[in-house]
Formats: C-alpha cells, structure tokens, sequence
C-alpha cells in the first residue's frame, strides 16, 4: 500500500467536503413554497381571493399574492408563522366539521360567510382553540393587501397588476422580479 501524497490528499478532502456541502439541497422538499404546504397555500388562495376577488381586474391570485405572503413568512414576517398554521388548522377544522369540506373547495358564498364569522370573531373557543378567529383573519388581510398594492420586488403585484388598475404610475425597481407560475 502506498503513501497518499498531498495532492491525492486534497482531492479526496475536497470531493467530501463538496459532498456533505450538497446534501442539504437532497433533503430539500419539492415545492414551489417556502413556507407554506401545498394544501396550506391552497387555504390561503382561497382566502386572499375573498379579500380580492377576480372580477374585470386581477385578483389576489393573479397578483401572486400567495407567493408575497409565502416570501415574508420564511423571512421577515417570521414571528407570524405559527399565527398562521394554527389559523389555517383552526379554519380548516371548522370547515370540515360544519361543511364536510376544506375551505378551498366552498362555494363562494360559504366561504364569505365563514370569514365574515372570523373577522366579527364569532367563533367559540371550542372551535377557534389558540388565539381569536379576528387577529388571524386580520392579519391574512393585511398580508393580502400588501401582496397586491406593494411593491413586486417584495413577491406580489405581478407585472405592477394593482398600479395598472389603479392607472398609477408605478417606480422603476431596480433588479429582477421573479414569479413562479
């Protein structure tokens, strides 16, 4: 058996180092969310289009907003996350037990008539278990807005949709804005 040499050393510490360097990138989910669960972001679609539906505009799903609200929980608005699964669980749990369905697959009008009990906070503590039905709803709101009336390189207002609606002027962002469709 012979001696490694420093160059053969190198190359196999360096193999290794780059091995262990990718393995991360394997455990990797494949989804198109940061943060949230495929089934959780179709929740959430659904709730942002209540709060700006489709009509002869764009709506929440057009503007990206998911994608908006998506980015700033993985980042900035992280201190929101958990107000988020358990809003989501609380919401679909109700959902189920009085519809026999997940919010997403409501018509229209139920799913108007459920968030108009979240936001007047109707909901008893049985079935709204951690925090109030309000601060969720609230905070799904103003996340949504944001999404739709700010800035794209923020994730939402694809291709300026709101300033366009609005027949505002909109600022020239430096940089690339990136969506997934």
């Amino acid at each position: 058996m012979t001696k490694p040499n420093r160059r053969d050393f190198i190359k196999s510490a360096s193999l290794a180092f780059g091995s262990v360097l990718l393995f991360p990138s394997c455990l990797k989910q494949n989804s198109i969310y940061r943060f949230f669960t495929p089934e959780e972001a179709l929740c959430i679609i659904a709730f942002c289009e209540q709060i700006i539906p489709k009509d002869q505009s764009p709506g929440a799903t057009d503007a990206g907003v998911i994608y908006y609200i998506d980015r700033q929980l993985s980042g900035v608005f992280h201190y929101d996350q958990e107000t988020y699964r358990n809003g989501i669980k609380n919401l679909q749990a109700y959902s189920k037990k009085m519809h026999g369905k997940t919010f997403e697959i409501l018509i229209f009008d139920e799913q108007t008539k459920l968030l108009k009990m979240l936001e007047l906070n109707q909901l008893k503590e049985t079935e709204w278990p951690q925090g109030k039905s309000s601060d969720f709803f609230n905070l799904v709101r103003s996340h949504t807005m944001q999404g739709f009336y700010g800035s794209p390189i923020h994730g939402g207002n694809k291709d300026y949709m709101s300033f366009e609606m609005l027949r505002i002027d909109y600022p020239l962002v430096i940089g690339q804005n990136r969506y997934r469709t």
